[in-house]
């Protein structure tokens, strides 16, 4: 069986899950403090809004707009597309409401994407 579709989660809605799952642990006495978030998120990570478009022009299905692949890759999230600066706002909104654990499928992944991650993502977060 192949999946098509992956729900990813805005950092509003992730918010509003994480309130209603505080409450429930209220209401049966459980520590959501105890409690750890993670989240599954694509990554397409480049040095410029340039070379994410001429990407996207190489992996996208010929139906499909580069717009209209971003979109999809990133399930209209688009937090984790585009250049270390983007990323890490898109990451830091997550850490903002809770989230300690990321998990990311890296598209293109490739030893300059890999490096680029490293030194301008990891070191800053």
């Amino acid at each position: 069986m192949q999946i098509d579709t992956i729900i990813i989660l805005a950092p509003d809605e992730m918010k509003r899950k994480i309130s209603i799952l505080k409450e429930h642990c209220s209401i049966i006495g459980r520590d959501a403090k105890q409690i750890q978030y993670s989240i599954v998120l694509p990554c397409l990570i480049k040095e410029t809004d340039e070379e994410i478009i001429e990407e996207s022009k190489r992996r996208k299905k010929e139906n499909k707009s580069v717009e209209q692949y971003i979109q999809s890759l990133a399930g209209g999230v688009g937090q984790t597309v585009g250049t270390p600066e983007k990323i890490i706002e898109g990451l830091n909104k997550y850490v903002d409401i809770g989230v300690t654990h990321f998990i990311l499928h890296f598209i293109g992944l490739d030893e300059k994407a890999l490096q680029l991650f490293d030194s301008k993502v990891i070191q800053k977060l």
